[in-house]
């Protein structure tokens, strides 16, 4: 059986998400002296079940991004494409390169926490002081 199939992945506990998501705050914001580090991104589930339909899905994958568009800041950014069983993006044809037009295909979005953030919990904050 492929590795990537619709059973990869696993489930964590509460704990161990708390662990690598403080662990990524502790290293953006001490490490790498970022004040506000993206730590998080929200897509609906309109568009993931978009990927996810793709023809041969069987699961996703995402990317990280940087948008460099000159206003003196570099955004980070999640970029998500449907995967086959083998293990290939699903991507829409070569000749979608010649142009810079939108399809279903690539999953971006600009629903960003800390900006739109959930209320304070474990994944995103340390809640352990009060």
């Amino acid at each position: 059986m492929s590795k990537f199939n619709k059973d990869a992945g696993k489930f964590i506990s509460l704990v161990r998400g708390a662990q690598l998501t403080e662990a990524y705050r502790v290293d953006q914001k001490i490490v790498k002296k970022h004040k506000e580090p993206i730590l998080a991104a929200f897509f609906g589930i309109n568009k993931l079940e978009k990927l996810l339909s793709k023809d041969g899905a069987t699961g996703l994958r995402i990317y990280y991004g940087l948008d460099l568009d000159k206003d003196g800041k570099r955004d980070k950014k999640f970029v998500i494409v449907a995967v086959d069983a083998d293990g290939n993006d699903i991507l829409p044809s070569q000749t979608s390169m010649d142009k810079d037009s939108p399809a279903d295909d690539i999953l971006d979005t600009d629903i960003l926490c800390p900006y739109d953030c959930p209320k304070a919990n474990p994944l995103n904050s340390d809640t352990s002081n009060g």
